[in-house]
């Protein structure tokens, strides 16, 4: 697990991270109408591709390649290493995940942001887990409380490949303790951190599942695309 805080790259950085991504990706980071959704998108791929080149010896970051599933869960094209990859970005954050012979799936959300928190979990989540929101005491508590509900199914999703085509009420997710369960019996490990107004969820298809999170700086992912 990496994640990139936006706000901490600075002006003369952009450039230099933008230059690690492909012309695909260069391509759609200049469609976003607004800089703050374009500047986390090019965090996000940046970081992915950073993070791939620090693992494999000899592959400049641009040079990684990928494909998306009918759902929208990229995959590995070439080299082909084996790794399930996951990426989630939202303004003022980025965060990938990678695994070795399992899927895994991220997500990152700020819960800053103002939003009817019950009114969407009745809606959208399982009968448990809107009941969790709703006994919250009040509205800045149950916003809370739903966005960290929100990343870890999010991550789940992301990591069973189906997005959110699998219906956030299809499995249920608890928060102390931490865990997933679904009529379905798949089996995934789930992890959650708060980084400077943001939750951050991770999950791993298994029932053995270590996560390690880790903090990247862009000097750092920029010196990688050098190096290669």
């Amino acid at each position: 697990m990496f994640f990139i805080d936006v706000a901490q790259i600075a002006d003369d950085e952009w450039p230099k991270l933008a230059a690690l991504l492909d012309e695909a990706e260069t391509a759609r980071a200049a469609r976003f109408a607004f800089e703050s959704d374009r500047l986390a998108y090019v965090a996000a791929h940046a970081l992915l591709r950073a993070s791939l080149s620090g693992r494999a010896e000899g592959t400049a970051p641009a040079a990684w390649r990928f494909r998306v599933t009918p759902h929208g869960k990229p995959f590995l094209l070439s080299p082909r290493t084996g790794l399930d990859v996951s990426l989630s970005h939202t303004r003022g954050m980025a965060a990938v995940a990678i695994a070795s012979g399992r899927d895994v799936g991220v997500d990152v959300e700020s819960f800053l942001r103002p939003r009817d928190a019950l009114k969407v979990a009745e809606r959208f989540f399982a009968p448990e887990e809107a009941a969790i929101v709703r006994a919250q005491s009040d509205p800045e508590t149950q916003s809370d409380v739903f966005f960290a509900i929100w990343t870890l199914k999010e991550a789940v999703l992301k990591a069973d490949g189906r997005g959110l085509a699998g219906g956030l009420d299809s499995f249920v997710v608890n928060l102390s303790p931490l865990a997933v369960s679904s009529d379905s019996g798949d089996c995934y490990g789930v992890e959650q951190w708060r980084r400077a107004g943001f939750f951050i969820a991770a999950a791993a298809r298994g029932d053995d599942v270590n996560f390690r999170i880790e903090e990247a700086r862009a000097s750092a992912l920029i010196r990688t695309g050098q190096i290669v």
